[in-house]
């Protein structure tokens, strides 16, 4: 059902706006005890006693049970019958009688059918419009005559058989073939095919058989192509037996292609011989694989029809245009289901794609995309990649809080104040809680980190650690952070999860929002006020055990003590180089198997050297099972599994390793060694081998991820799903032309065979195989040039099986995976173009300046093609919370911490700020900070050019990290005084030990003021930074700290080393060449300078901290609203007052009514027509 939901809030609000509607209320509730609405209830509630009542009366069978199910397959059997016997006997069967089995067999159908028309007619209840129950015997006739299946139905059970009693034979159809082709009429139930299917689809999955969505369709094609190829050849051979029939005796005039065939005798008679059913079986053979051939479109042209044959002309013309029909249905679903191969799967690839290129084009260190990638495996694991937050909105509201409430409510119900909450608040609540994943060594908050989340832990434990990281408790299934949400003070302690975790957040916002709501603010007052004092014990608890660290002898208790991941001696790891070149083998070592076996089974050849590369295969694969139980660490839920008990447990409990066992077993080298097996059994006893096909999308899966970190060579779905078809279609090829080769040359002893006819008998195996491999590619992929002949009946039906698989998966395969790759392509390439076409046609429209016109399309151009269409908040947003955090921190924290600005706060509130960042692209010329004008952000800078202009004319390029603010610089010049002196630094040369595959560049330091220079290519810098610098002592001397880094595709910003200069006002600006030392203290280069330091000038000082920041080109940047800091600085300053209830922000008072003592505001209210 659908519902329109008034919140309580809304409704007191609209109280208060129309008093009158409070005096209705009270009638209402005077009516509810009213006993003429208690007697209306009462007929109400007879009425629907006499319907279920009524119901229960009825015979009927109900829509979804598993009789009506189960039925439906019944009656798809008899249906297919019909569709498989009755065309073949009308063909093929010539000169058979009427036996008792045959119309046992069609009779027993017609009585199915019978009994369904019955049940459909009458007992088959259905629901309305209403979704209510119809079970009336009349209704459902009426439905069934709407449906319009009542003529198919009827004219499907017509005994039109009765005319054999006039007609027993239509010569040349004898009586068997007359019987048949007047029940043809039976066929009309293919119409109810494709329902019937569904109902017995929807009857398994009921039984709990899970039948795999993309294979059944696939399966159905197959089926349709079959059933299509089975009727045509039924029609083909039909019309040839007419014609040998009409002109039986004249052998010029009996112009049909089963006569080319030799598949008809000269002079046929009617009645005459019965036609064997060795001979039905050769006729119907060639009928069904020239019906396949032109199907498929395959079209070898070795059976044609008989150009002197106009029916068979005109007929083959049709199935061509039919095949032509059915080859485009068959892409079309193959399109569809490509487009929806595990659906949820390919959404989560495509992310990890966008996240993967986040990662390139940001440059985050390996650490960081690690564990971004150990993330998104944990919750693909768990929540098949969807983010908690994400998946319960797919929940409808009722369930979700269902949900919650079986595994939150038990620590709610303990939480402070939510214990003595109504229902209603407590509901609202559950609502609003968000679904979290942690990951081991993940951060949920931090000491000192504002407490604006309460954090319940539903599954994983998490470590309570003190400001030094030294761990005092272990906790799991328990609320987290509860005395600092409530009392509205900073964390004490920081928490970091231990193992992966689960975690449900109420945030504050949320909790104060519910609050206003529910008219709840006052109470929640006085409960804080009055019942504080527990929360306050619980605190002074936690305090003082981090109090008890702080002797170095427990400190050193909990650190030995602490869980640490040792690598035991041998054990090696997931991403070790001897790893990466174990994997490459292990799919090198699969490909030779699948393809080396069925060489050895069709060709029958194995030597000493091939013996000995399949003992060195085998034995490298028994090496793998042992690696995996004693050797190779494994990850799980985030973390490494290293210890061999562990990780050799994990795998014997696991299926693959059963199935490796199978897949080891030397029975081929048994056999060769003790009986000197060298033939085809030689390459049969390998089938346990070949069993490694199962792995195949794992090994390849598992070299691509190796390629992508290795290499840093971003493979994306689409080249992954294009490499999987391709390598698929070769090695189906080279299995089909084994196959292929195998039959031919196990006939060639008794009858004519492909290679008897080809003359191939004498040549060479590798001319043989050359040549069935050509036939298996022409075969698969459609083409069908048909030079190489098909002969025997076994041959040609292994052509149709390579016809159907090529059809469906080679040809239309191929394209649909094409079509499927191109679409999501020319949809992003058609969002860009649509966003550029209707952008210029407004700016057109409105007589935008060319000059901004040019911008535009120019900020369009660098989304597309630099930031390949990502957009930097999405991609945070999809990550936890944590994640995020630390994804910003590694480009701001440092920043903000060395800003003068955030002196007074602690490294916590840092954290909580670093929440607040929100990315920023800059446009070439967007002006970040004015002189004179307000500061309402801060900008941390992270990539691109960004040039500052003080008052006086003072130019300087912002180095990465700097912040960008009038607020920041002015708390830095009330740190450290306006400047007093000019630095001119001027960069001649530069060699560098370290930097032969980057740019280097300079960041020249002066306290907490800095500059950078260009990005350089060649060693011959020549540049001049200009700095404005404060010296302190009296003999003008000042240091200037230089930091050398380099910037390198795909590492940005690599420190090269750090040098020193010293520079005085006496200085004449002499060459100085500084020695530049990386952080171990080793000389890593120089560079080749001059320095010189002047006292400013009267109309040279500075006289304001404020500058113009201009944005060169587009740059990146993290903004921080001065409003949040300023929240912040407000909630720190308030958790310090001693009166709880003054801490609880001004986030909202409510709604501000007296309350009618007289209406009972907990009472539902019912409404009626004459309220």
């Amino acid at each position: 059902c659908e519902l329109w939901t008034l919140k309580r809030s809304v409704f007191q609000q609209i109280l208060v706006e129309f008093p009158r509607s409070r005096t209705l209320l009270k009638q209402i509730n005077t009516k509810q005890n009213d006993e003429q609405y208690r007697r209306r209830a009462s007929v109400h509630d007879a009425l629907k006693a006499a319907e279920r009542a009524k119901r229960n009366a009825t015979r009927y069978i109900h829509p979804h049970s598993l009789f009506i199910q189960g039925w439906f397959g019944v009656i798809l059997g008899v249906t297919l019958y019909s569709m498989i016997v009755l065309p073949f006997r009308v063909a093929f069967l010539e000169n058979h009688e009427i036996s008792p089995a045959w119309v046992f067999f069609d009779y027993f159908g017609d009585c199915i059918f019978l009994v369904d028309f019955i049940f459909r007619a009458n007992f088959e209840a259905f629901f309305d419009e209403n979704n209510n129950l119809v079970v009336e015997h009349k209704a459902i006739w009426q439905q069934f005559v709407k449906s319009g299946k009542v003529k198919w139905h009827v004219l499907s059970m017509m005994p039109f058989e009765v005319l054999t009693l006039a007609f027993p034979t239509l010569c040349p159809l004898w009586r068997l073939q007359t019987w048949s082709l007047f029940r043809l009429n039976k066929l009309l139930r293919v119409i109810e095919m494709p329902s019937l299917i569904r109902s017995v689809e929807s009857s398994l999955a009921k039984v709990g058989v899970k039948v795999p969505k993309n294979p059944l369709k696939v399966v159905k094609l197959l089926l349709v192509i079959l059933l299509l190829a089975h009727i045509n050849s039924c029609v083909f051979f039909a019309i040839a037996n007419f014609n040998q029939h009409a002109n039986s005796g004249d052998l010029n005039a009996q112009h049909n292609w089963a006569n080319a065939e030799g598949l008809v005798g000269p002079s046929p008679t009617c009645p005459g011989k019965i036609v064997s059913l060795e001979v039905v079986g050769e006729q119907y053979t060639a009928g069904l694989y020239w019906a396949m051939a032109t199907i498929s479109t395959a079209g070898y042209g070795d059976i044609t029809a008989d150009l002197n044959s106009l029916q068979e002309v005109l007929y083959s013309t049709l199935i061509l245009i039919v095949g032509t029909y059915v080859y485009t249905l068959v892409i079309a679903s193959l399109e569809d289901i490509v487009a929806q191969l595990d659906v949820t799967s390919s959404l989560y690839k495509m992310k990890t794609d966008k996240v993967n290129t986040y990662a390139q084009i940001q440059c985050l260190p390996e650490s960081l995309k690690g564990k971004i990638g150990a993330y998104n495996d944990q919750l693909w694991r768990s929540h098949l990649g969807v983010k908690g937050e994400k998946l319960l909105k797919y929940i409808s509201p009722a369930l979700k809080v269902e949900l919650i409430q079986n595994m939150a409510m038990p620590y709610l119900e303990k939480a402070f104040f939510l214990k003595d909450c109504n229902a209603d608040f407590v509901h609202y609540i559950m609502q609003c809680l968000e679904l979290e994943l942690y990951l081991s060594d993940d951060f949920l908050f931090h000491e000192g980190e504002r407490g604006d989340a309460l954090h319940i832990l539903t599954s994983g434990s998490v470590d309570l650690l003190t400001s030094q990281g030294v761990k005092f408790k272990t906790v799991s299934y328990c609320t987290l952070g509860e005395t600092s949400f409530f009392l509205f003070e900073p964390q004490i302690c920081s928490a970091k999860a231990a193992d992966s975790c689960e975690v449900f957040q109420l945030r504050m916002t949320t909790f104060l929002n519910g609050l206003d709501d529910y008219q709840l603010s006052s109470q929640f007052r006085e409960y804080l006020a009055a019942q504080h004092s527990s929360l306050e014990e619980a605190k002074a608890s936690i305090e003082n055990t981090i109090n008890n660290l702080s002797s170095s002898k427990m400190v050193k208790f909990f650190d030995a003590n602490d869980d640490v991941v040792k690598v035991p001696k041998g054990v090696i790891l997931p991403d070790s180089n001897f790893r990466v070149v174990w994997d490459i083998s292990l799919f090198i070592g699969m490909l030779y198997l699948i393809m080396s076996i069925p060489l050895q089974i069709s060709f029958a050849g194995i030597g000493i050297a091939s013996f000995v590369v399949d003992l060195l295969v085998d034995i490298f694969f028994m090496m793998d099972v042992y690696f995996r139980l004693r050797k190779f660490a494994v990850v799980r839920n985030g973390y490494i599994v290293s210890r061999p008990n562990e990780f050799g447990k994990l795998y014997r409990d696991g299926v693959s390793f059963h199935l490796d066992l199978l897949r080891v077993f030397p029975a081929s080298i048994l056999a060769f060694a003790f009986f000197d097996v060298r033939n085809q059994y030689y390459g049969i006893c390998r089938l346990f081998q070949f069993l490694r096909v199962l792995s195949f999308v794992k090994y390849l899966e598992g070299v691509t991820e190796i390629l992508s970190i290795k290499t840093r060579f971003t493979v994306t779905t689409a080249t992954l799903r294009l490499t999987q078809i391709f390598m698929v279609i070769l090695i189906l090829t080279h299995w089909f032309s084994c196959s292929f080769h195998f039959i031919g040359d196990q006939g060639a002893e008794f009858a004519e065979t492909w290679i008897i006819v080809d003359e191939m008998q004498y040549e060479s195996l590798g001319r043989r195989y050359l040549r069935s491999f050509y036939w298996s590619l022409y075969t698969i992929t459609t083409i069908g040039y048909g030079s190489v002949p098909v002969i025997s009946i076994n041959e040609r039906l292994f052509s149709m099986l390579a016809m159907a698989v090529g059809a469906v998966i080679c040809d239309a395969g191929l394209t649909a995976v094409l079509a499927s790759i191109l679409q999501n392509k020319d949809k992003q390439a058609g969002t860009n173009n649509r966003r550029i076409q209707c952008t210029k046609l407004f700016m057109a429209t409105n007589d935008v300046d060319e000059r901004l016109q040019s911008k535009i399309i120019e900020y369009f151009a660098y989304e597309d093609d630099e930031m390949r269409n990502i957009d930097e908040a999405d991609i945070l947003n999809d990550l936890s919370s944590s994640l995020r955090s630390e994804v910003l921190s590694h480009f701001s924290f440092d920043s903000l911490r060395d800003c003068a600005y955030f002196d007074d706060i602690t490294d916590g509130a840092i954290f909580s700020l670093v929440q607040k960042l929100e990315p920023y692209l800059a446009v070439t010329g967007e002006k970040l900070s004015v002189i004179g004008e307000p500061c309402y952000a801060l900008y941390v800078f992270q990539k691109g050019s960004v040039r500052t202009k003080d008052a006086t004319g003072s130019i300087a390029n912002v180095a990465e990290g700097d912040i960008i603010g009038h607020v920041a610089s002015l708390a830095a010049s009330r740190k450290e005084g306006l400047p007093t002196h000019s630095l001119e630094i001027t960069l001649i040369s530069a060699n560098f030990s370290k930097s032969k595959n980057g740019n280097p560049y300079v960041i020249v330091k002066n306290g907490r003021y800095r500059c950078r220079s260009l990005i350089k290519s060649t060693r011959n810098w020549m540049e001049t930074i200009d700095m404005k610098v404060k010296v302190e002592n009296a003999d003008n001397i000042h240091k200037t700290e230089l930091i050398v880094k380099e910037w390198r595709k795909r590492q940005n910003h690599v420190v090269v080393g750090f040098g020193e200069i010293v520079v005085m006002e006496s200085s004449l600006g002499d060459v100085i060449v500084c020695p530049i030392h990386d952080d171990r203290g080793r000389k890593v280069g120089t560079i080749e300078l001059r320095a010189k330091l002047c006292r400013l000038s009267a109309s040279d000082a500075t006289t304001s901290h404020e500058m113009t920041a201009t944005a060169l080109n587009f740059s990146h940047l993290y903004r921080l609203r001065v409003g949040e800091v300023d929240e912040l600085r407000t909630y720190l300053e308030l958790s310090r007052r001693s009166n709880v209830v003054e801490r609880i922000p001004k986030h909202g008072e409510g709604i501000a009514m007296e309350l009618d003592s007289a209406v009972d505001w907990e009472l539902p209210i019912i409404l009626n027509k004459e309220s």
